[in-house]
């Protein structure tokens, strides 16, 4: 069934669409304000839009900017409704990105005729990228391929333009990459010769603040896009920020397409599927590829075809090295070049770029006084299935739902502390889109923050049946709160500032015991 989001303040006229739209068979969901509904259209996704323009506090504009801002609500047709004439109000909602504008008051065939309308460009633009999807497909034979940038571009430009969501396998021989997209645009890439050593190099580039020698990541990060779903966990854990994950991707996705592309002969396999949790960093294909192939054509045009820059450097002939060399720098060499350091390590490590490193020492290379090898990947950081009981991801999952940080931060070191797994939600809009995904067994939720205040969550999460029996714990030590939460289901209250032996003890009340009904809140 067509499911279809009606935002509007106007309660009678909102019912009224809503009516309508039930009567015509689709299944209308409605949003009292901008507010409600761009977290209904995160959390629901629906297969039409249709908003208000004049709304308090978030209007309609503000809506659709936030909307396409998100990969999720980018692409979903957008139908604006106002009592705004004037041209200039109609072209900057088609500059933002609207798809029709209604003026009020409109009849009944002129809202379904302009939905029928949006539905059916949005079919066809579906059945074409699926139309250029199976072309795809069928053009990607098991027989290997010669890998040049023609092919490379040629793969990547009809991803891109089918909006395929899923993986691109790039097999060789024995080798194997696999590209994630999401509607066309790469979200991330792994596999290949040394996934670990190459995560690794780039964390310790990028987010120096990580201590990858004291990490022990849980075993459930453990396979498909490991290290991405690590990025994600580290940034909601604010261990890095935003600027620093794209950072680590973009140099990742950048080595993965260099490797591939130098890979030879290789075989094309697409695997449409769901994309990955998270959407960290949406790169464009043409960009990206453009970007490889121009490192391709300058680490050709150096001679450097036979060498991978993740063959490391070591000394075959020390007694001549030491004669073509001074004193400070043999001894540098033989720190560096000890065969377990890729010529990408070296890189790293000595601040400059891989060919300006592959350069410097290809004399030694040719003569033979410095012979390239290949090395095997770091060990894995995933630690092994612990023999005693361990903090994992199948422990209580506690989540906070609070616009202050100190309080987030407040209560994770006690959870964690305590061996309890935790999120923290610092934005109310994405409150309910986050409890969806990570569904958590207990609940705090502050009541006073921007935008979408605890009251109005509590409710909308009790009438989701997966949190019904959820216990609901409010931050509060106003009494009239108290009163106001019991009406909305919540489960209890607790005073702040926050102490850990009342928050243990209300963490312990509610999870020890199965809970059928929300239970009476003691004042």
């Amino acid at each position: 069934m067509t499911k279809i989001l009606v935002i509007e303040d106007e309660q009678l006229v909102r019912e009224n669409i809503l009516d309508l739209l039930e009567a015509e068979g689709f299944d209308a969901i409605g949003a009292e304000n901008g507010h409600v509904g761009v977290t209904w259209a995160w959390d629901r996704k629906p297969d039409l839009i249709i908003c208000d323009v004049m709304m308090p506090e978030l209007d309609g504009y503000e809506v659709l900017k936030l909307l396409r801002k998100e990969p999720i609500t980018a692409t979903i047709p957008f139908i604006f409704l106002t009592a705004k004439a004037d041209k200039g109000d109609l072209r900057q909602g088609m500059q933002l990105g609207a798809d029709d504008y209604l003026t009020k008051p409109f009849t009944a065939s002129e809202l379904l005729s302009a939905i029928a309308t949006r539905l059916e460009r949005q079919a066809a633009n579906v059945r074409q990228s699926e139309k250029k999807l199976e072309e795809l497909r069928q053009s990607l034979t098991n027989k290997p391929k010669y890998i040049n940038t023609a092919v490379f571009d040629n793969q990547f430009a009809a991803l891109k333009q089918s909006q395929f969501t899923g993986q691109l396998l790039v097999k060789g021989d024995p080798k194997e990459w696999s590209f994630y997209f999401y509607l066309g645009r790469i979200l991330y890439a792994t596999g290949g010769t040394h996934p670990m050593r190459r995560w690794q190099r780039n964390v310790s580039t990028y987010c120096p603040q990580i201590k990858l020698d004291k990490l022990n990541l849980p075993t459930e990060l453990s396979g498909s896009a490991w290290e991405y779903q690590t990025l994600n966990l580290w940034l909601k854990q604010e261990l890095i920020n935003r600027e620093q994950a794209s950072q680590v991707i973009g140099a990742i996705v950048a080595e993965v397409l260099f490797d591939s592309m130098q890979a030879g002969q290789a075989s094309y396999q697409i695997k449409p599927e769901a994309p990955l949790t998270a959407q960290l960093l949406l790169i464009d294909a043409d960009v990206a590829t453009l970007a490889a192939r121009k490192s391709w054509q300058v680490w050709q045009n150096a001679k450097f075809s036979e060498i991978s820059p993740n063959q490391a450097p070591i000394i075959k002939r020390p007694e001549d090295l030491q004669q073509k060399t001074s004193a400070a720098a043999y001894r540098q060499l033989t720190v560096l070049l000890n065969g377990q350091h890729s010529l990408r390590d070296l890189a790293v490590l000595m601040k400059r770029q891989v060919i300006e490193i592959t350069s410097s020492l290809l004399p030694y290379i040719q003569s033979g006084v410095v012979e390239l090898v290949d090395i095997v990947d770091l060990p894995s950081l995933i630690a092994s299935p612990p023999s005693t009981p361990q903090l994992s991801f199948e422990q209580p999952l506690i989540a906070c739902i609070d616009d202050s940080r100190l309080v987030c931060q407040t209560m994770e070191k006690i959870v964690t502390e305590a061996g309890y797994q935790f999120i923290a939600v610092e934005d109310p809009l994405r409150a309910l889109a986050t409890l969806l995904n990570r569904k958590p067994d207990l609940i705090f939720l502050d009541l006073v923050m921007p935008n979408l205040n605890g009251y109005e969550i509590c409710a909308r999460l009790r009438k989701i049946p997966s949190f019904s029996n959820t216990p609901i714990v409010i931050l509060t030590s106003n009494i009239i709160d108290r009163v106001r939460a019991k009406v909305v289901g919540s489960s209890d209250y607790m005073s702040k500032p926050i102490k850990a032996e009342s928050l243990l003890s209300t963490i312990s009340k509610h999870l020890s015991c199965a809970v059928d009904e929300p239970q009476e809140i003691a004042l």
